[in-house]
């Protein structure tokens, strides 16, 4: 299985796969979550890992998507401060944490770690990574229609704090992800559907589902 993603036509290995949570005032408020005083961070499984055009949704479990701006980490790196986290960025794309939200209800509701409802194959949807493409506003459209659409600068916790705050907890190394958290919107996919992910004017991303 090959768990490397493009970036500016370089393949570079997937190590770590964050993802950090209610890190959007209006998505909090969707799931009825209180806005977190530090960044909340998951993670999912390096074989949820999901480069291509398709999401295969497991038999019978609602899964919801969620869009992301995902930073791809080009160096190691640990302590770094919010001043210098963006020279350790090798490139920026979205994605999609796909959640299987009825079981990471159960599972928060039982103080359980949410690892299995985000983790199943081909969960961590990932587009090519570009290293100065300008992630202002981005968006999902499901068959034609905006789903979910979101600007950086409305980020309770900015791209650089977030990779300041991980490092200070964990040691950062190249090829690690960072999936930065969501805008509202969230919601269910079906069989059929039909995904654009997207910058601005622009699609980047295109993803059938079956």
């Amino acid at each position: 299985m090959n768990y490397d993603v493009k970036s500016d036509g370089e393949s570079v290995l997937v190590r770590n796969i964050y993802c950090v949570g209610r890190n959007y005032k209006a998505h909090a408020a969707e799931l009825n979550n209180d806005i977190p005083k530090s960044p909340i961070v998951f993670q999912k499984s390096i074989p949820a890992l999901n480069t291509s055009e398709e999401v295969v949704l497991p038999k019978d479990r609602e899964i919801q998507h969620e869009l992301e701006i995902v930073v791809l980490i080009g160096k190691d790196g640990e302590n770094i401060s919010i001043d210098d986290a963006s020279t350790f960025i090798h490139g920026y794309g979205l994605g999609l944490d796909l959640t299987d939200r009825k079981y990471q209800m159960e599972l928060k509701a039982n103080k359980l770690p949410w690892l299995l409802a985000k983790s199943f194959k081909g969960s961590a949807v990932v587009s090519s990574f570009k290293p100065n493409e300008i992630m202002e506003d981005f968006w999902l459209k499901v068959n034609g229609n905006i789903r979910q659409k979101g600007s950086r600068n409305d980020m309770v916790f900015s791209i650089s704090a977030q990779i300041a705050y991980l490092s200070e907890m964990i040691p950062l190394i190249r090829g690690d992800l960072i999936f930065t958290g969501t805008p509202s919107g969230v919601g269910p996919l079906s069989q059929g559907d039909q995904l654009e992910l997207g910058i601005g004017d622009h699609s980047i991303h295109s993803i059938s589902v079956s």
